[in-house]
């Protein structure tokens, strides 16, 4: 039996990026090529607005971002007509992002969101407790704190002791 070649992945990734046409274009949407002026606006906002504030016009701004090499989809330099409506374009989905956010969170039955790093690292420092509308007044073991939910441990306790006559031989 023929013995099957072994797999170089580092060979691979070289070969196939070496092929033509390898490589994805970052298109924007309709499929239009990316140029980068939507995100740099969006980073740069407030410095934008601050340049219109000083009293620079938004034809003087937008070439000078032609001038550092911003273009148009179509490859066009930008013009100021451009430049506003890319501008609006951001804010109208920065307020949309703004207003889903506070809709997301005026639902009742969900928590405020946590950072995640911060959710997983308490989640993992303290034991599964059951809810306190689960839990039964005659569960509760006495020397238990009433207002401390049970762990883990307890309830697998409580739970042994309410099925011990399952447990008994003949």
């Amino acid at each position: 039996m023929a013995q099957r070649p072994r797999l170089d992945l580092r060979r691979l990734a070289r070969d196939a990026a070496a092929t033509p046409g390898s490589r994805r274009r970052a298109e924007a949407p309709g499929g239009r090529p990316a140029t980068g002026l939507m995100d740099a606006v969006r980073d740069h906002l407030d410095a934008l607005i601050a340049l219109q504030a000083a009293g620079l016009t938004w034809d003087a701004v937008a070439a000078g971002l032609t001038a550092q090499g911003y273009t148009t989809a179509n490859g066009r330099p930008v013009t100021g007509r451009n430049l506003t409506g890319i501008i609006s374009s951001v804010r109208r989905q920065s307020a949309a992002r703004a207003a889903k956010a506070m809709a997301r969170a005026a639902h009742p039955d969900r928590p405020n969101p946590a950072p995640r790093h911060a959710a997983q690292t308490a989640s993992a420092s303290r034991s599964s407790r059951l809810a306190p509308e689960l839990r039964a007044e005659r569960d509760v073991p006495a020397a238990a704190d009433t207002d401390a939910p049970l762990t883990e441990a307890e309830i697998r306790q409580l739970q042994i002791e309410k099925h011990s006559h399952l447990f008994k031989k003949d």
